[in-house]
């Protein structure tokens, strides 16, 4: 065996002289094909150690950023509220991606790693023979899976500026909303509250003419039948309109508005969209018999959207991709 001491390399010393005796033999009975054994060994289990361990960095920050992700909610009273919920959906959906990839990654360098700690008890000049087979470390394996660790950083990376972006253009969105909701345009919920069931009749007709539309009927009476308001769109089509008032706190509306609202609407005034509107809220069976009859309900979120925010009453309605295909 040759040592080069000029190297620096100091052999350990233990406490108990039985295990510094036994290593010291070891030592000198050790050949030079022994020693670089060992050191290819050791070295290859290095490298395996510290591939684990950047996958390791990764998935540490993938997860605190999963974490933050998690946290992340919308301004229930933002009109964009469900934007916001989407944009965080859909970056916790793609933190959780990668880090599933992650996690596979690290998890098969893992398995060389366990093999190479394994292979110390074996024959490690057996391993390192002439005619040996590279890919028996495992090495390889973990050399394509590393290629891998630079762009999953730059996953996380664009995954982050990505709902930044989107973050940031909805907060500028958000900001022209609030102003709208400062001028004389903009009615707020607690209004509506406030109002007398004419005035609500008179201000959901004031709602639509700052849509565009051109306001035909601006409040019922008592043979109305079932019509409050009666507006014309740009692109010529019938608005109807039945609007019913309720004092806060007031029990849900139910089916039978719906019932009469049908019966009246198309037939009698010949709408094109049908609407129901309240300052309070509807049952569950006026929800299942509108959408049969294609009635269209406003109130609560909906309502706030076109009255407070300023969102144009047919976006609410999700009917606005039907107008510009009619039109085109």
């Amino acid at each position: 065996m040759h040592l080069n001491w000029t190297t620096g390399v100091t052999l350990p010393v233990y406490r108990d002289a039985g295990i510094s005796a036994a290593l010291q033999r070891r030592i000198r009975a050790a050949t030079d094909d022994d020693l670089l054994s060992a050191f290819l060994h050791f070295t290859e289990g290095r490298v395996a150690l510290s591939s684990y361990q950047d996958f390791d960095q990764l998935l540490t920050v993938l997860r605190r950023e999963e974490v933050h992700a998690a946290k992340l909610s919308g301004d229930d009273d933002s009109p964009l509220c469900f934007e916001y919920r989407q944009a965080n959906y859909r970056l916790h959906q793609n933190l959780r991606a990668v880090l599933a990839e992650t996690e596979r990654v690290r998890g098969e360098i893992g398995s060389v790693w366990h093999s190479l700690r394994e292979a110390t008890a074996g024959n490690l000049n057996y391993r390192y023979r002439p005619d040996a087979d590279p890919a028996e470390s495992g090495l390889d394996a973990i050399g394509s899976l590393k290629c891998t660790l630079d762009p999953m950083w730059e996953r996380l990376l664009t995954i982050l500026s990505q709902h930044h972006d989107d973050v940031h253009g909805l907060a500028l969105k958000d900001a022209e909303f609030q102003a709208f909701a400062a001028t004389a345009d903009s009615i707020a919920l607690e209004q509506f509250d406030s109002m007398a069931p004419l005035a609500f009749e008179q201000a959901i007709a004031a709602l639509v003419q700052r849509d565009g539309c051109t306001v035909a009927q601006r409040n019922g009476g008592a043979r109305d039948l079932g019509a409050d308001v009666i507006a014309i769109t740009p692109d010529g089509r019938k608005i109807v309109f039945q609007c019913k008032h309720r004092q806060p706190g007031g029990r849900p509306l139910g089916s039978p508005v719906i019932q009469t609202l049908n019966g009246t609407a198309k037939p009698v005034h010949e709408a094109d969209i049908v609407i129901a509107v309240t300052n309070a809220s509807f049952t569950g069976p006026a929800h299942e018999l509108a959408g049969k009859q294609d009635i269209h309900l406003l109130h609560g979120p909906r309502l706030r959207r076109w009255a407070t925010w300023g969102v144009p009453l047919l976006t609410v309605l999700g009917i606005e991709m039907a107008t510009v295909l009619e039109t085109a």
